[in-house]
């Protein structure tokens, strides 16, 4: 599989990117051979962000993490948790 490189791009290009592969997704059916490039290229995204910084949330427990998804699921199942300003 070839590596997407992403670091050109500015976080905002990243972040719109972003938004457009998952919505590509979300509409292509489940198990579809298309998913695998779209996950890679999401993969490749998501790591370039982490690497910059951004969009990294922290929560009161200690839990961090730059996917959206994942963050609000954790607060979700965790009532009395909130999201921290980061240091």
């Amino acid at each position: 599989m070839r590596d997407h490189d992403v670091s050109s791009l500015t976080v905002a290009e990243l972040k719109r990117a972003k938004r457009e592969l998952s919505a590509s997704l979300a509409l292509s059916l489940p198990g579809a051979l298309s998913d695998v490039p779209t996950l890679a290229q999401l993969s490749a995204i998501d790591n370039e962000l982490a690497e910059r910084g951004t969009g990294l949330r922290l929560c009161s427990c200690g839990f961090a993490s730059n996917g959206e998804a994942r963050f609000e699921a954790h607060l979700t199942n965790n009532p009395g948790h909130n999201e921290q300003p980061q240091p």
